[in-house]
């Protein structure tokens, strides 16, 4: 009973400091320790662009989809990034989310690596779903990526209330 208590105490003390959540996965061989890790950067949103697309000439732009999911309470704009393709045999990986709302509007850097430390498996596909309060946003590939044992990632979000994002990383 106790270290239930210990454990909810210290969730609680995560969700409280809005740290981000990483879900171990099942064992699956090698590669299971090797979780997803996402951080958060955000500011007020500036005309200057300040946050936007520090490192975006590095690397890979994610293909996009757009989907409103506007109500009548607040605008709700759903993009979902990918980058590759499931695969026969490729399994979960690496898995984050996390939220964060705010009173104004802020620009938002998720940075996101798999794996947090070690070798991960061949990454196959990487999807990373977002909630935000505007339409506008990019992501990209900083390192690594499809058919690689690593991937970083970077998905920034700009003018936006709200920032959910869940984050699912497969191989093999």
């Amino acid at each position: 009973m106790q270290r239930g208590l210990v454990a909810l105490g210290a969730l609680a003390v995560v969700l409280a400091l809005g740290g981000v959540i990483c879900t171990p996965l099942a064992d699956t061989g090698p590669a299971s320790e090797a979780l997803l890790v996402g951080s958060l950067e955000f500011g007020p949103s500036a005309a200057d662009g300040t946050l936007r697309s520090s490192n975006q000439a590095a690397g890979q732009v994610l293909e996009s989809t757009q989907l409103d999911r506007s109500d009548a309470v607040a605008n709700r704009h759903q993009i979902v990034y990918t980058l590759g393709g499931r695969r026969p045999g490729d399994r979960l990986v690496g898995l984050s989310s996390d939220s964060k709302f705010w009173s104004t509007a802020q620009d938002v850097k998720l940075d996101l690596q798999y794996p947090q430390a070690g070798v991960g498996a061949v990454v196959t596909y990487v999807e990373v779903t977002v909630d935000q309060s505007s339409q506008a946003g990019t992501g990209y590939v900083v390192a690594g990526g499809i058919g690689q044992r690593f991937v970083r990632l970077v998905i920034e979000a700009y003018g936006t209330q709200h920032f959910t994002y869940t984050a699912a990383i497969y191989g093999v």
